[in-house]
């Protein structure tokens, strides 16, 4: 009697209300999840179902998976496909113009999946084009029958200039980058460094790059014509160049995993003085470019340059100028006036005489030009 009563006074209670409530909430939890499990199960089935007709492909992008499809098209069909990659100079306003009015038509269908990349696919024949716009480049891979890729190659070279050799700027943590076409304005001459003794840059140029050591360290201050001479040895060697101007980007692995694998030439490292002392002193970026410069993981066509303000060559890592590992050490200074008069013979710009125990940048010569010529602009810099 007293057990019924106590049950009795228990159902009058709050607390077995919430108790009543919890265990039916918690049953109304398993019949969803018993529910979410079916759908999962009836899901699997179908995708299972699916998988037997059809590959899937893993693609960051719709434009992976587009092309994914187009080649496997052509597979099916038995046909043979090449692939040509080209870089084009070019803005995104005159591409799209181009594209729009002269390639997309009946026979051709276009797809642009954002205002930077899209593809051009022939309904006939299968054959595609894919293209990335930047904003002064246009990488296109052309990707069919060997006849459609001399013929679009033929046709796109008509109308967009062909980039000898591009600049990529990584500027993001997560790898973002940006291609920049090389100018051919701002090409160097021997007579701007006389440290050269006779030798035309050329021959410098073609010496380095065939020698087995993959470092070449400038050092002088600026306005002196390092940026100039490397600007000269990328186009010379007409070699793709990869380059940054954040400290943490360095930090990374990344961006030397991109060196060594990617259509990249040669590695710019621009106002390095931080980087290149030496590693007692706490530099613990050393270690990566010497192992990129003649260690583990070096490669003989892959190339470093260093340039630095540092005042002595004391102030750099032994270990990275090394012989066999760097190529040579280039003292680059300012003229005396007999010199600046031979350069700004040769390049054609009047000379303004200082005091005869005064000095003249490379920088202060390229000034007088633009002062003197407002329909010839040199700008200095690397990017």
């Amino acid at each position: 009697m007293n057990d019924l009563f106590n049950l009795l006074r228990l159902k009058r209670s709050n607390s077995f209300k919430r108790s009543t409530k919890y265990y039916v909430a918690r049953n109304r939890n398993k019949r969803k999840i018993r529910k979410i499990d079916d759908r999962k199960y009836e899901m699997g089935v179908s995708m299972e179902d699916k998988s037997q007709s059809e590959f899937f492909l893993s693609s960051s992008s719709l434009n992976d998976h587009v092309i994914t499809k187009c080649l496997s098209k052509r597979v099916e069909l038995g046909l043979t496909t090449i692939c040509l990659k080209e870089s084009m100079v070019c803005s995104p306003k005159k591409w799209h113009d181009y594209v729009r009015h002269n390639l997309d038509d009946g026979t051709n269908q276009l797809v642009e999946f954002g205002h930077q990349t899209g593809m051009i696919i022939n309904l006939e024949t299968n054959d595609f084009i894919d293209y990335t716009v930047n904003s002064n480049l246009v990488e296109v891979k052309l990707y069919g029958s060997n006849e459609f890729v001399e013929e679009m190659y033929l046709q796109l070279t008509e109308v967009f200039e062909i980039a000898a050799c591009y600049i990529e700027w990584v500027y993001g943590s997560d790898g973002e980058s940006v291609n920049i076409p090389l100018s051919s304005e701002k090409l160097p001459i021997s007579e701007m460094y006389p440290f050269l003794a006779g030798e035309s840059i050329e021959d410098y140029y073609t010496r380095f790059l065939e020698s087995s050591a993959s470092i070449l360290l400038l050092i002088g201050p600026p306005g002196t014509g390092k940026t100039t001479f490397i600007r000269g040895l990328l186009h010379h060697s007409a070699m793709n160049a990869i380059v940054t101007y954040d400290d943490k980007i360095l930090e990374r692995d990344y961006i030397f995993a991109r060196f060594i694998e990617d259509d990249v030439g040669v590695m710019v490292i621009e106002d390095a003085d931080s980087f290149l002392k030496p590693r007692a002193d706490g530099n613990t970026m050393m270690h990566r470019f010497l192992n990129v410069g003649d260690g583990l993981i070096s490669l003989k066509r892959k190339k470093l340059i260093f340039s630095t303000n540092l005042p002595s060559i004391n102030d750099v890592d032994d270990a990275l100028i090394r012989p066999g590992r760097c190529f040579d050490i280039l003292n680059f200074e300012n003229y005396n006036e007999e010199q600046a008069k031979i350069v700004s013979g040769k390049l054609g710009i009047p000379f303004n005489s200082k005091s005869p125990s005064e000095t003249y940048s490379l920088a202060e010569i390229f000034h007088t030009q633009k002062n003197s010529n407002s329909k010839q602009k040199r700008k200095m810099g690397f990017v």
